[in-house]
């Protein structure tokens, strides 16, 4: 058996009849039958080789293609290593401070505390820090989240109706 051949992922008859210079005819038997019909209806002075060796040669080349691109499993290895470095130093991970910290750019301190406060406001880290200082019962937990759904879609709702308004307005009505 060829080497190749051996580290693909085919199935075995296939293999065995690539080594072994045998037709493949139960696989491809439709698809045989599909290309007599085809090579039937195509001038004579053409020379034409059977269906079974036009299928072999188009297996055996496919083949010859997955195993000039085939990596081994080491080569494979360093290079998704290779990617995940990359991926990492490019992007580091995570840390306490990695969402709540800001660059003070030319020496302007004002406009990188205003970017933190909205950060902060945005994620309701104040919020949540304010809880968290007292212990907040069962009761009163579930009556605030019952509030904040019901205050995130009135909010919501009412932005849908503004939209609405405003689109009714620039058609001129």
């Amino acid at each position: 058996m060829l080497p190749i051949l051996s580290s693909l992922f085919i199935s075995p008859l296939v293999r065995q009849s690539l080594s072994s210079a045998k037709p493949v005819v139960s696989i491809f038997r439709t698809h045989l039958r599909f290309s007599s019909q085809v090579s039937a209806s195509q001038p004579s002075n053409i020379p034409q080789e059977s269906p079974l060796e036009g299928w072999n040669n188009i297996i055996g080349e496919e083949v010859k293609k997955q195993a000039t691109s085939l990596l081994t499993i080491e080569q494979i290895w360093r290079q998704k290593s290779a990617a995940a470095r990359n991926a990492a130093a490019e992007h580091p991970p995570a840390n306490a401070y990695s969402g709540r910290c800001v660059q003070v750019m030319d020496g302007n301190v004002g406009d990188a505390y205003q970017r933190l406060n909205q950060i902060l406001s945005r994620n309701k880290v104040r919020a949540q820090l304010r809880r968290a200082e007292r212990h907040e019962k069962k009761g009163e937990k579930r009556r605030r989240l019952s509030s904040e759904r019901w205050r995130r879609q009135f909010a919501h709702e009412v932005r849908k109706k503004v939209q609405l308004v405003t689109k009714i307005r620039n058609r001129g009505a």
